[in-house]
């Protein structure tokens, strides 16, 4: 049949329209099944996105905290806590030289501190005082500290024992050797008293530093009688005598007594002369 008639005229685009009709109804419901069948797809996955560097001026990640160092442990300074108690007005200390130079002279800041790290005292005395001065103290000697306290200290932690930089004198030269025989306590109504004969040998000065520690029950110093004494000679013994100038509790005992040759040039602490 042909598209042409005489009496209706060409019919080609009645079949062209009804073609356009067709392929739109299947153009149509082929899109449609394609967007239901996306819409069940899962997402793809975003490209990844690279991480950007820190900034440069971000705060580092706080570190772990250190231990500081204990009171019993030495510090920069090579002083060793050892041993350290109160009682009748005193804070006694007792600390070691840790190093291995001579401490000739070297006054000392101690300081007792809380449970919370809180100072309750520091003092280092004057530059003329004896109560906080180390002097002569050999590697691996000890020496007795002390601190008058106008009442008693409440819930001491620890004691830290630091000399101070300014006032720091330290040597490398053999340190004469001081020998302590026959150390007595005793107890009087208002004094107490330590006697010792010491003999000391080598390069004297001719000065001497004692220090006698008195203990309790538990062994704890509690109580340093310090002294000072002068016109010592080489291998010639001496017998001293330390005074507290007050009572102490009678069940206190002496523990020991401690001695050192006091270094040439040093100041001595006595106003004697030899």
């Amino acid at each position: 049949m042909s598209p042409w008639s005489e009496k209706r005229g060409p019919r080609w685009p009645l079949f062209a329209g009804i073609g356009c009709v067709l392929a739109g109804l299947i153009g149509g419901f082929l899109l449609m099944y394609g967007v239901d069948r996306g819409a069940d797809d899962p997402d793809p996955a975003p490209d990844p996105v690279p991480s950007s560097p820190a900034p440069s001026d971000a705060s580092p990640p706080p570190a772990s905290p250190s231990s500081s160092p204990s009171p019993t442990a030495p510090d920069a300074s090579g002083l060793t806590v050892v041993s350290w108690g109160q009682e009748g007005g005193q804070l006694a200390v007792v600390v070691r030289n840790d190093t291995d130079e001579v401490i000739e002279r070297a006054r000392v800041l101690l300081t007792a501190r809380d449970r919370s790290g809180a100072a309750v005292l520091s003092t280092s005395g004057t530059p003329d005082d004896v109560c906080c001065t180390v002097v002569g103290l050999a590697p691996g000697a000890e020496f007795g500290l002390f601190a008058e306290l106008r009442s008693p200290l409440r819930d001491v932690a620890e004691v830290e024992a630091r000399p101070v930089a300014r006032d720091l004198r330290t040597g490398d030269g053999a340190v004469p050797a001081v020998r302590v025989r026959d150390a007595r306590l005793r107890h009087l109504p208002d004094d107490t008293v330590v006697t010792a004969r010491l003999t000391a040998e080598g390069d004297l000065s001719g000065y001497v530093a004692a220090q006698a520690l008195l203990v309790d029950a538990d062994g704890r110093v509690v109580q340093v009688v310090s002294g000072r004494f002068y016109c010592f000679a080489s291998g010639r013994p001496g017998t001293v005598r330390l005074r507290l100038f007050h009572a102490v509790p009678r069940d206190l005992r002496l523990g020991r007594v401690l001695a050192q040759a006091i270094p040439q040039g040093v100041p001595p602490g006595v106003p004697g002369r030899c």
